[in-house]
């Protein structure tokens, strides 16, 4: 027996007033717990209504048997104000309820439905009163699951004497409802953790079950994984992964030279506390939520600083994904507010997509206008639910005066709740009008404004048994270190896209919820791990097995070399050019040209997501080229001239030796350093010995940043 049947079976002993205790208490489980199962009992209560009507008894219960006082007086208030918002026009003299019209009975069994499953609610405190919601000017009254709306020619009438059945108590979600919070009240989401959960959370644990779990998928498939990477390959990877762009000569050496066991563990501790890596999680979220281009013109750098004090504080990431949805205030105050300021447009659908996207893991934006066809678990009413959270939320732009010598104003944005109450309308495919409650996780709000539903939402995404959030943060993450996540696409989970490690996907969750939402401890058993710790050199027949380029799923017995974003390369060709020449090393994250530079590389679409395309390639005679010559012509001459006072009277080897360690944080190869010095001595026919030189040097950089190993994060 399936659950509908079960509760097709407890509906009709309800309506016949046959239910024992105990199944009294399973209808109530069945009704909290599964939306269907709602919907389902709508109708069947509906039918009974209609096949009973003409006998005069409502479903389970004689008129004359129903003593008034059997209802509380709230509910008969209840009653009486949803009575009162459908317009009905009384019946002609003369016609009697069994001859009424058919129409008459749909109205009226419809009516008592709707009653009943509101009363169900009620008496549990989760609806403070009847939920009125407007469409072309009628009020229809409704429940906390969809309803179609349904319109006739003519209006109906409900007898006088037409009295609800009691409700079943609902206990199970009974709750509290929140007050609606000022603009500067969401300052900090509860991750629903406990100190002890994470002091019993050894990092040490969750690294060897990491391992273990990644060996045993080796063990399944009879794969070899590759040796461990060597000193250079680790720690540009690692500089690499964790702050986004390549380590200095000082930086690189200093790692290589240290003999301790424990370097892999002390370098990724600083790497972790360094401020380069908040800004590098910074930039990428921030990319993320509004995009290189920021077509909405919200304010990029005020979220920028939002996240990079989430990022340098370590705060936990339920927090940070709680302040971005229910942020309200000035976008030039609370930077966190320009998330869904650059979303809001066209029904706030971009908001809706976005969200489940980067904080859920799921593409939802096809379901906005039907059922996704691949993904059953994925309807329209979904979408929509979800949808109906942002409703409350509305973006102003006021006028603000940059300053007083050139008048400027620049644009600013405030996002508030208006504090709205109503259903969320939309079309299905047939063209019949729906509507939805704010609905996540098989629970509904009320649609009345005396809650914050974007609080309510967070609220529901902290409590969600599913850890969603989590399961998405885990999951990009884990392709951000290692080139795959445990799906393809990293934002597209669900049964429809089967996951490569399911267990080890779900140890590394379980650990993230139990640290706290604790990034920087998820970012540590990550690189930490032995599967970041291989090579990405391998055998030609272990390519062939685990190539998740290819379509294979990916088994991470190697490292999997991949090309750096424009971001990576802008601030890697800075980092080796002024390591070559011994300039000090400063950040580029908010300068104007590296901002333009980026910028070349980006497409923005007008798509239901804001999204826009990344065309970079790789190219970096292209990427040097399109700096515009600021940081590149008389930089490279620069920096070649340097190494070559620094030689004097050394070895030409040593030339090499010094840029290969500043673009590829490893020593020159026996045919590299012979390139440099037949070079060296062609020049020197022609040229005095400093020049040539130079000239060689300089060449010989220009090789290495065009090289496609400069341009890989492998």
């Amino acid at each position: 027996m399936t659950i509908h049947d079960e509760l097709l079976n407890l509906a009709n002993l309800y309506c016949e007033e046959a239910l024992t205790e105990e199944q009294l208490d399973r209808l109530q489980f069945l009704l909290r717990t599964d939306v269907d199962c709602q919907s389902l009992f709508i109708e069947m209560i509906q039918l009974h209504g209609q096949l009973l009507w003409s006998g005069g008894i409502s479903p389970g219960h004689q008129f004359d048997e129903l003593a008034e006082s059997a209802v509380e007086t709230d509910d008969l208030e209840l009653i009486e104000a949803v009575r009162k918002a459908i317009p009905l026009a009384p019946l002609s003299a003369g016609i009697s309820h069994a001859r009424g019209s058919r129409r008459i009975v749909i109205a009226a069994s419809f009516m008592v439905s709707v009653l009943a499953v509101i009363l169900l609610v009620i008496r549990q405190n989760q609806l403070p009163g009847p939920v009125s919601v407007a469409s072309n000017e009628t009020d229809i009254s409704t429940q906390t699951s969809v309803s179609e709306i349904t319109t006739t020619s003519e209006n109906s009438v409900l007898p006088e004497d037409v009295v609800p059945v009691p409700p079943l108590k609902l206990d199970g979600i009974a709750r509290t409802q929140p007050q609606r919070p000022d603009a500067n009240a969401v300052t900090s989401v509860p991750v629903q953790t406990t100190e002890q959960f994470v002091a019993d959370l050894s990092d040490a644990d969750v690294i060897e079950e990491i391992d273990r779990l990644i060996r045993t998928a080796w063990e399944d498939n009879r794969i070899q994984p590759a040796a461990e990477a060597g000193d250079h390959e680790w720690v540009r990877r690692a500089y690499l992964t964790l702050t986004g762009r390549i380590p200095t000569i000082e930086q690189a050496s200093e790692y290589v030279t240290t003999s301790s066991p424990r370097k892999r563990d002390r370098l990724v501790d600083s790497l972790l506390s360094d401020s380069l890596t908040a800004e590098n999680l910074a930039v990428n979220w921030t990319n993320l939520l509004i995009g290189r281009s920021n077509p909405r013109d919200v304010d990029e750098q005020s979220l920028y600083s939002f996240l990079l004090e989430q990022f340098t504080e370590n705060r936990p990431w339920m927090e940070t994904v709680g302040q971005l949805i229910a942020a309200e205030g000035r976008s030039d105050e609370n930077g966190a507010t320009n998330f869904l300021l650059a979303h809001l447009n066209d029904q706030a659908t971009p908001a809706t997509a976005v969200t489940a996207r980067l904080f859920l893991g799921q593409q939802v934006h096809c379901t906005q206008c039907h059922d996704h066809p691949f993904a059953k678990e994925r309807s329209q009413q979904e979408f929509w639910s979800l949808n109906a959270f942002f409703k409350q939320a509305e973006r102003k732009r006021i006028p603000v005066t940059a300053n007083a010598e050139s008048g400027t104003p620049r644009p600013v944005w405030t996002l508030a709740d208006s504090g709205g109450s109503g259903m969320t309308f939309y079309d299905d495919r047939l063209g019949r009008k729906k509507a939805v409650p704010p609905q996540f996780a098989g629970e509904a709000l009320p649609a009345d404004g005396t809650t914050s539903r974007r609080m309510e939402l967070v609220r529901l995404l902290n409590a969600d048994s599913n850890h969603q959030v989590a399961r998405a943060m885990v999951n990009r993450t884990w392709a951000q270190f290692f080139g795959h996540g445990f799906t393809a696409p990293v934002d597209d989970l669900g049964p429809h896209n089967p996951v490569s490690h399911p267990e080890l996907f779900d140890h590394l969750t379980k650990s993230f919820v139990r640290s706290g939402y604790d990034m920087r401890r998820l970012m540590r058993w990550m690189t930490l791990s032995q599967a970041f710790r291989l090579s990405s050199v391998q055998s030609e027949a272990t390519l062939a097995v685990d190539d998740p380029q290819e379509g294979g799923t990916p088994l991470f017995s190697r490292a999997y070399p991949r090309q750096m974003g424009p971001e990576q390369v802008y601030d890697s060709i800075r980092i080796a050019i002024r390591s070559v020449s011994q300039q000090p090393i400063d950040s580029s994250v908010g300068t104007t040209h590296r901002k333009e530079w980026v910028e070349q590389f980006v497409r923005s679409y007008g798509t239901d997501e804001n999204d826009e395309q990344l065309t970079f390639d790789g190219n970096i005679s292209q990427a040097m080229l399109m700096m515009n010559g600021e940081d590149i012509e008389s930089a490279i001459p620069l920096a070649a001239g340097e190494v070559t006072k620094s030689l004097q009277d050394r070895t030409v080897s040593e030339a090499p030796e010094r840029l290969a360690m500043a673009t590829l944080n490893r020593g020159a190869t026996e045919n590299e350093e012979k390139a440099f010095r037949n070079r060296y001595r062609a020049l020197s026919r022609s040229l005095p010995a400093e020049q040539a030189m130079k000239t060689a040097t300089e060449d010989m950089l220009w090789a290495y940043l065009n090289s496609s190993e400069f341009v890989s994060l492998h």
